[in-house]
């Protein structure tokens, strides 16, 4: 009796293969990142998305796809996280509240600096898409803005009463100081990078020496004294 056939299996040729829809090569998202913060800190606000996605050798609809937006891409790229920024001041705040006055502005300065270097830009980006924002970015932080400036005012005040300071208006000064500031880092941001622009540190002493003395010569103060805003200057030469 004769056993029944049975059906091969039918074997493709390469060249009948037909493969199917196939992903598309994965896109790490630190490398973009990574990219991206190269070109910010070297081209600044100036940068587009176009040279980093260029950089990058992706599309621009990659990036705006995975972040939204420029803005969010900073950020992102920065590591910068907005809605801790006005934590980060006050516990800035915390720190120095039993240091030397002067020691304690200066490294509260140099902190403004640091967040302000990033958020500043985010604001900026902000401010040119406002569109994409319920509100203006300036609504939005109003309250955060008023609290810190209340607090630094009441730092002052405190040094006041300690002695510290000469009776004068906390909100004026702390004003005074957090203006100078942002002009700073919005200068350094708007400037071309082979632009002069003052050292970070040397910026930070004079505004803080400037604030504390003043600028007119006290009747006790000899004519060869120097600030030491002055004195860094001239060491720097």
């Amino acid at each position: 009796m004769a056993r029944p056939r049975t059906k091969s299996p039918k074997i493709l040729k390469s060249q009948d293969k037909r493969p199917g829809p196939g992903r598309p090569p994965s896109i790490d998202s630190a490398h973009l990142l990574a990219v991206a913060r190269q070109v910010f800190l070297e081209r600044g606000i100036r940068a587009t998305t176009l040279e980093v996605a260029e950089r990058a050798q992706v599309s621009e609809g990659v990036l705006f796809h995975r972040f939204k937006s420029k803005e969010g891409l900073f950020g992102a790229a920065m590591n910068f996280d907005h809605e801790s920024a006005p934590r980060l001041l006050l516990d800035a705040l915390k720190e120095i509240e039993e240091l030397d006055v002067r020691e304690g502005l200066e490294k509260l300065s140099t902190t403004l600096l640091e967040i302000g270097r990033v958020a500043l830009p985010i604001m900026m980006m902000s401010w040119s898409n406002p569109a994409l924002h319920e509100a203006t970015p300036y609504d939005k932080k109003r309250p955060q803005f008023r609290a810190f400036l209340k607090a630094v005012g009441a730092y002052l005040e405190r040094k006041m009463e300690a002695g510290k300071l000469r009776s004068i208006d906390a909100e004026v000064f702390a004003r005074a100081l957090i203006g100078a500031l942002h002009h700073y880092t919005l200068i350094r941001h708007l400037m071309p990078p082979d632009e002069a622009v003052i050292p970070e540190g040397m910026y930070v002493r004079g505004l803080v020496d400037l604030l504390l003395n003043g600028a007119v010569r006290s009747s006790d103060e000899g004519s060869g004294r120097r600030s030491a805003a002055q004195t860094a200057r001239t060491d720097a030469k």
